[in-house]
């Protein structure tokens, strides 16, 4: 394709692109066809390969649960292809259910932990401040930004009636 020189080379260029799209997507289709179908015929071998992975990772678990006193001194010990260790780790399960997630949160509020125990997010709505008039915005230091977005969309689905 020339360069554009009018809009109905704009509509040719546009019917390009709609086939070059058509192509790209044929073709991403096929790629993925095609990789599932590769995985498809590997997964019996990763699942084996998996399932000793898993098997000797907990052979090596069971081993040093025996041995922890081995780790008293240092938590973690290096070898040559990796390493292990015993990492202490802290956390707290907090219910799901939003009664109890309510009731959670007034008994950290009464028992006055509500500064370190309770998070909130805030952060500007950027669509109420879209809708503010310009003098709203100036006194808040904000300016509105105001584009002229060029774009193209191309209809795919005008090709078949070509054909």
């Amino acid at each position: 394709m020339a360069k554009i020189e009018s809009f109905s080379d704009i509509d040719l260029a546009l019917k390009k692109i709609c086939e070059l799209s058509v192509g790209i997507e044929k073709i991403n289709g096929e790629v993925t066809l095609e990789c599932n179908r590769i995985k498809e015929l590997r997964k019996n071998e990763i699942e084996r390969l998996d399932n000793e992975k898993k098997f000797l990772e907990q052979q090596i678990t069971l081993f040093c649960e025996d041995n922890k006193h081995e780790f008293a001194d240092k938590r973690s010990k290096e070898f040559t292809f990796g390493e292990i260790g015993y990492r202490v780790s802290k956390s707290v399960s907090i219910p799901r259910v939003k009664t109890k997630v309510v009731s959670l949160l007034n008994a950290i509020k009464a028992y006055g932990l509500g500064k370190e125990c309770i998070t909130y997010e805030e952060k500007p709505n950027k669509e109420a401040l879209a809708e503010l008039d310009d003098k709203d915005l100036a006194k808040l230091g904000l300016k509105r930004i105001i584009k002229d977005n060029f774009r193209i969309v191309p209809k795919i689905e005008s090709l078949e009636l070509v054909k």
